[in-house]
């Protein structure tokens, strides 16, 4: 017996033929994986995130784009029918001037210099409230999903509401809206609450999920939660016993 032949030499020819074919095969495989897990020659989108400071004609104009194209497919962001131009603006204009008190922000995510996603911040008003945060009108051109720009705009919101010094963060979701809910508790949100039948679309009815996430909580606070006591609380009144038939 020869050292050193080949395993497959005592083979018939056609078997060697299938042998060297699966060793063929085996191999090609193994270099498509390679090259499906080398992405660094695969050039990706860059996206560029700023806050809106005014709402020129072209910011309006891409604005529209998103939240129409958003709507059009049934997206749960406060219009059952796509907005108007004039609507855009007169919207951003809120926004700007609520981003003029130092209490709210708007983020816009652009990539290959057209927005492809936003959403805004916005702080309760001065008093009790006025430490909790809520986010919202979060969304993404229906083009641009996949490219992580939800987790963007989220990021940013909640740096900026951090900033201000938000102790905790609310927003809203759509029951059915399951790929949301899933975005929002990867950035820290838990639910808190369910508000049955809370969005009416026609004769459809869906469910309000509301989620939370505390930020941070001041050293000296002191946590009452529900228990009974501390200011404004009230006792418990016990119904008055009826009085017996004599």
């Amino acid at each position: 017996m020869t050292t050193g032949a080949p395993a497959e030499a005592g083979l018939p020819a056609e078997r060697r033929r299938l042998t060297r074919n699966d060793r063929s095969r085996e191999a090609a495989g193994r270099d498509r994986s390679r090259r499906m897990l080398d992405t660094s020659a695969v050039s990706k989108p860059v996206s560029q995130l700023h806050f809106l400071d005014r709402a020129d004609d072209q910011t309006v104009h891409e604005v529209h784009r998103v939240v129409s194209a958003v709507v059009e497919l049934g997206g749960a962001v406060g219009w059952l029918s796509p907005p108007s131009r004039a609507d855009i603006q007169r919207w951003l204009g809120e926004w700007q001037t609520a981003t003029a008190t130092g209490r709210a922000g708007f983020a816009l995510c652009r990539v290959d210099g057209q927005v492809e996603a936003l959403g805004g911040w916005r702080a309760g008003p001065p008093g009790p409230m006025g430490h909790v945060v809520d986010l919202t009108k979060i969304m993404v051109h229906p083009r641009a999903r996949g490219l992580g720009l939800g987790r963007t705009v989220m990021d940013a919101l909640i740096g900026r509401a951090g900033g201000y010094g938000a102790e905790l963060l609310t927003l809203g979701v759509r029951g059915n809206n399951h790929g949301a809910q899933a975005l929002y508790e990867a950035c820290g949100f838990t639910v808190w609450g369910v508000l049955p039948n809370g969005v009416a679309v026609g004769d459809h009815r869906f469910d309000v999920i509301r989620m939370y996430r505390q930020l941070r909580l001041p050293a000296d606070a002191v946590i009452h939660g529900s228990s009974d006591g501390g200011i404004g609380g009230s006792a418990l009144r016990l119904a008055s016993a009826v009085p017996t038939a004599r």
